[in-house]
């Protein structure tokens, strides 16, 4: 049972639907009220995930609590009830209370237990009319039911989960609160440190004296904020204990064991039991797979005197506590412990609510959060699912892959309320910018892994396809992961090489980059420059990661429409689409019975591709011939295409259109992974430091030339993927000569300290270089050169 949509009338910002009222083209369903009729605001929500923007204000949390409302029939106050409703009164027999709609879609093995007019449904809607009595509605019809049959349903319907999402994973927990004694202040570090430090003032302390200094510290403090502190901390050890014994499965017996180890100073049982305890956790939660940010970091717990402390051990072996680390690990960790708990004793698919999970967490972070989200709609075990909806002011908490997922709210003028905003996936995001602040879709800046193009259109086409096809497939196999790849428009084919050299030649870590370039002279001019062109010493960019659009249509076994050559991307568009999609853009700005329909054929385009010309170059002469001060850009023409995917998935040449773009994404995908693999692999930054960290671990006092020599070779072969090759293999060879390693008569390095400092000193070689090259004045070099041939 899915829920599908949710009706809400008059509850805080949502009146009612004021556009649907106003239609002519809409009337009341039969079962509605009509006189007069306030539609409900609908709200239609995914199967899996459901993403909700919208501006502060525009009932996005609202939304949260309606669905709870719709549900339940808990929680409906005329307090709720919409300010600003022509229905708001106080008058005798006018009171009114919000109201609420909840549709579900049951499968097909489903069927609802005990109550009779819903035994043969497959859909219904249940509503709750604020002060009447709840009725179903299907198929159109109206139904009452009994309170009895009202409560069975109920009782059939998902739970709600909401994560707390203002609650991080502590410091340190009480061990003595872990097995269920009662707190005490003295159970704080701090409050026991602190009375130690008194206690140590006093020179001859009397036991009048400890006790005044004493009493105070053990003395439950009574206000307003010490309340709001004590309720924090114990939202806080719920959610360690939820981490501990839930998610990890530590038997809470083991918690007994460890304090009564550490009373009596058995210090190996100590280490033995905490030992378990983090072995327990990292089998359990396997969180390393989701923390994109740092894949080797570990959650470790120590035992310190009464408490269980949460440190944090990273990828260079260091440990720090959660107050050394930023908040971003501590919340995730909350959300992941939540969710995997809940997991533990969840009996069947429930609806997972999360009010702007984002707050605490950086962009990768979200896009961490997106995953495990993921996950907990469509678990990779195979069991059922459950929905998510959740509420976010980040563009990064978005899955590009599935624009179909968001819903924007917006707030109406005046008394209209709460609206959704319909076309918010088909017009590809624009109605997000003002609800996010930013620009989301088709907005790039350098990322993990990158796609270089040509041009905007390029970039539209590309990213719509691979979201429309991955809603199609419902896998995203064979497509761009846009939530890992960037599509960088570079505004022409010369402007890739330098984009594609800030992205991988000014750092140490050079992310993933393909290029895709047209098949004509200014595309295979690009090429050359980045092959290394014979102006150029530098080679920008490996060519098994070049992608030519006509190297590629011919190797793909594809055919393509009469004529067509294909060059560039819009010659993938087949003829009579490429000819609908531009007649769409024309009504834009002409109306439709301003246009001639004769003036504009499809055999004035598919002649002009017979006689040699490209696709766009066809079209575009055609329209403006057709239709004299009029024009259609390559990005309008894109834009007209996806929307027409959208609203008429089967018009001809749709199909054609996908299977070519399916090849073509398939391939850029191929390609930008073994680019990803590639980067891991042969970074010589790592293999740098790797050769450095373990010769400064295993030779502390000495090291025999033999060995050092081993060490040189292992460095120059860590080098020979920089573009400081030459520098490198320079010093290598001045170590070699200064320390003698090619002297036999003494087997051991001389001065040893030095020699680390040289070897500790080409460890940063790399980093450095790179640092020094982004603050040079090359140009000058060459002028002064210059100058000097002159002079001479």
């Amino acid at each position: 049972m899915k829920l599908t949509r949710v009706d809400i009338r008059f509850f805080r910002s949502f009146n009612f639907d004021f556009e649907r009222s106003a239609r002519d083209s809409c009337k009341p369903e039969s079962w509605e009220e009509e006189d007069p009729w306030y539609p409900f605001v609908r709200i239609p929500l995914e199967p899996d995930i459901t993403a909700v923007v919208g501006a502060n204000e525009s009932g996005k949390s609202q939304l949260l609590a309606a669905i709870k409302a719709g549900l339940t029939g808990n929680n409906i106050h005329r307090e709720d009830f919409c300010r600003y409703s022509s229905e708001y009164s106080v008058q005798a027999d006018q009171i009114r209370l919000p109201e609420f709609g909840v549709t579900f879609k049951l499968d097909e093995s489903e069927q609802i237990a005990g109550v009779s007019p819903l035994a043969d449904a497959r859909e219904f809607t249940l509503y709750r009319p604020g002060s009447g009595d709840a009725f179903v509605v299907v198929d159109g019809t109206r139904m009452k039911l009994s309170t009895s049959q009202i409560n069975k349903l109920a009782a059939t319907l998902p739970d709600t989960f909401s994560l707390q999402t203002g609650v991080a994973i502590p410091d340190s927990v009480s061990i003595a609160e872990l097995i269920g004694k009662k707190r005490t202040r003295l159970h704080d570090r701090r409050q026991r440190v602190g009375i130690l430090d008194k206690l140590f003032g006093l020179n001859d302390p009397t036991e009048a004296e400890v006790a005044e200094l004493i009493a105070p510290s053990l003395a439950t403090v009574q206000d307003e904020a010490t309340e709001e502190a004590e309720r924090r901390r114990r939202a806080e050890f719920e959610l360690a204990r939820m981490l501990l014994i839930d998610a990890a499965r530590i038997d809470p017996r083991a918690f007994t064991e460890l304090n009564e180890a550490l009373a009596s100073g058995r210090e190996g049982q100590v280490e033995a039991v905490v030992g378990a305890m983090n072995t327990a956790i990292r089998d359990n939660l396997n969180v390393q797979r989701w923390w994109t940010q740092d894949r080797e970091f570990d959650l470790i717990l120590e035992a310190r005197e009464h408490e269980l402390a949460f440190t944090i051990r990273d990828r260079t072996g260091s440990t720090y506590s959660f107050g050394e680390r930023s908040q971003g690990l501590r919340y995730f960790l909350s959300y992941f412990v939540q969710l995997a708990a809940h997991r533990l004793t969840q009996t069947s698919p429930d609806i997972l609510l999360l009010d702007e999970p984002d707050a605490f967490l950086s962009s990768v972070g979200q896009q961490d959060l997106l995953r495990v989200l993921q996950e907990y709609a469509e678990p990779e075990d195979g069991k059922p699912g459950s929905q998510v909806v959740y509420v976010t002011h980040s563009p990064f908490l978005i899955d590009k892959n599935s624009p179909q997922r968001i819903r924007v709210l917006d707030k109406g003028a005046e008394d209209e309320g709460t609206r959704v905003v319909n076309d918010a996936a088909n017009n590809r995001y624009e109605p997000l910018r003002s609800s996010l602040g930013t620009h989301v879709a088709e907005t790039a800046f350098i990322g993990g892994q990158n796609l270089f193009v040509e041009g905007l259109a390029d970039q539209v086409l590309i990213a719509g396809l691979s979201s429309h096809l991955s809603e199609r497939s419902g896998t995203g196999v064979g497509v761009l992961n846009l939530n890992e790849v960037t599509i960088v428009a570079a505004g022409g084919a010369d402007g890739i090489p330098y984009l594609v050299y800030l992205a991988r030649g000014r750092d140490t870590i050079k992310p993933p980059c393909v290029a895709l370039l047209d098949g004509d002279e200014s595309g295979r001019d690009a090429e050359k420059v980045l092959k290394r062109g014979e102006a150029r010493k530098k080679r920008v960019l490996r060519e098994e990661y070049i992608v030519r659009l006509d190297q590629w249509a011919t190797a793909s076994g594809l055919e393509f429409d009469p004529g067509v050559n294909v060059l560039e991307i819009e010659d993938l568009i087949p003829l009579e689409l490429a000819h609908r999609a531009a007649l769409s853009h024309l009504t834009r700005f002409v109306g439709i019975a301003d246009i001639d329909r004769t003036a504009f054929p499809l055999s004035s385009i598919e002649t002009a591709v017979s006689e040699g010309k490209s696709v766009w170059d066809a079209l575009d002469s055609a329209y403006r011939e057709s239709f004299p001060g009029e024009h259609i850009e390559k990005v309008g023409l894109a834009r007209e295409l996806l929307l027409l995917l959208d609203t008429a998935p089967t018009v001809p040449g749709a199909d054609a259109l996908r299977h070519r773009f399916e090849k073509l994404l398939s391939h850029l995908s191929s390609v930008l992974d073994r680019a990803a693999v590639e980067e891991n692999q042969s970074r010589s930054d790592d293999k740098v430091k790797r050769a450095v960290k373990n010769f400064l671990r295993n030779h502390k006092k000495g090291i025999s030339k033999r060995e050092a020599t081993r060490l040189l070779r292992e460095l120059t072969d860590a080098f020979a993927s920089s573009d400081w090759i030459d520098e490198a293999t320079r010093q290598i060879g001045e170590i070699r000569r200064v320390y003698e390693l090619n002297d036999s008569s003494s087997p051991a390095v001389h001065d040893f300290s030095e020699f680390r400092k040289a070897i500790q000193a080409l460890g940063e070689k790399e980093r450095l270089e790179y640092q020094d090259d982004a603050s040079k004045d090359p140009a000058a070099q060459i002028l002064e050169a210059a100058h000097e041939d002159e002079d001479g």
